[in-house]
């Protein structure tokens, strides 16, 4: 090579100079395979992280409003009943339920004073 060409530079090689051309093919069909694939894995992930949330949403919504207002209202067809001696309920914390709570064991002492003083009325 050195003899055809000589030592000094780049064997003969001109600046700017096309010596050859390669073409390089890359197929098209394993890249999009490969994009599906991981479009597939994300939307499974963001699917299962949309059903776990809404899971747990249907739980803390069962846990601090359902739960509470059915007792509520068990609680109030009681004493709609004439049950004037059924305990009162015992909802802690600071939010609507509680206040609903609250109100409702308000009701039943007054609901049970007025008739202990009808009845103290009629008994005299």
């Amino acid at each position: 090579m050195i003899e055809l060409y000589g030592e000094e530079h780049g064997f003969g090689w001109k600046l700017n100079e096309i010596i050859g051309a390669q073409v390089v093919s890359v197929p098209l069909s394993l890249t999009i395979a490969r994009a599906q694939k991981e479009i597939f894995i994300f939307m499974g992930i963001v699917a299962a992280n949309y059903v776990m949330i809404g899971i747990i949403m249907n739980l803390l919504l069962n846990v601090f409003v359902v739960k509470p207002v059915k007792e509520m209202s068990e609680y109030a067809t009681e004493v709609s009943m004439g049950s004037l001696d059924t305990p009162e309920l015992n909802i802690k914390g600071k939010d609507e339920i509680s206040s609903l709570s609250m109100s409702f064991n308000r009701m039943q002492r007054s609901l049970k004073s007025a008739v202990a003083m009808i009845d103290d009325d009629n008994n005299k």
